[in-house]
């Protein structure tokens, strides 16, 4: 019994609660895996061990390759206002729930990455007119780096050096050197690491 501790309270009458979260955890479970080998076939370029988890929306699948070991969650969002933008994750790449992947100016996540939930990253902007053309931006993330949850990484940001932190909540309007902490709104350098 104390292996059902986290879903059953061990009472008679919360035997149905512990039933729905059982059958909700499985179903879940079937739609990952669904989820997983449909995208995974659907983009360009997949590794190994990809794991892609449900809800997951995508734009311009032939401009995305994933490397091995690489982890998309829910609702996450990787899109492009441009046909030309390509997405490329390096190996052992985790994106939490709830992110906003943009890579329309092109975009490269490093090794070893972790991006927190709720994160945006923009690779374009629309200056001052917001029905004007996109200017589109690269963007280069390097290995080893952490971003932290709720940050916003702005276009105008070329490049975030390997093994910096990118503090939860930032603001991150420019470049980032490597083996730094950055963080607040906007996104200063704390420390070196």
């Amino acid at each position: 019994m104390t292996m059902f501790k986290y879903i059953w309270n061990g009472k008679f009458c919360g035997i149905l609660g512990a039933i729905i979260i059982a059958m909700g955890s499985a179903y879940m479970k079937i739609k990952d895996a669904i989820t997983t080998v449909i995208v995974k076939n659907n983009l360009y370029k997949t590794g190994k061990n990809v794991r892609i988890l449900g809800s997951v929306v995508y734009r311009y699948p032939n401009n995305i390759k994933l490397g091995n070991n690489v982890i998309i969650a829910r609702n996450v969002t990787l899109m492009s206002e441009n046909k030309e933008g390509e997405l490329f994750i390096d190996d052992n790449v985790v994106i939490t729930i709830n992110s906003k992947i943009d890579f329309s100016g092109g975009l490269k996540i490093g090794k070893n990455t972790l991006i927190s939930n709720n994160s945006v990253i923009e690779t374009h902007d629309h200056g001052l007119n917001p029905h004007s053309q996109p200017i589109f931006k690269d963007l280069d993330i390097g290995e080893n780096v952490w971003i932290g949850m709720h940050s916003v990484i702005l276009s105008d940001v070329r490049k975030i050096g390997a093994n910096s932190i990118i503090a939860a909540g930032s603001v991150v309007t420019k470049k980032v050197p490597a083996n730094c902490i950055v963080g607040g709104v906007p996104a200063k350098i704390i420390k070196k690491r």
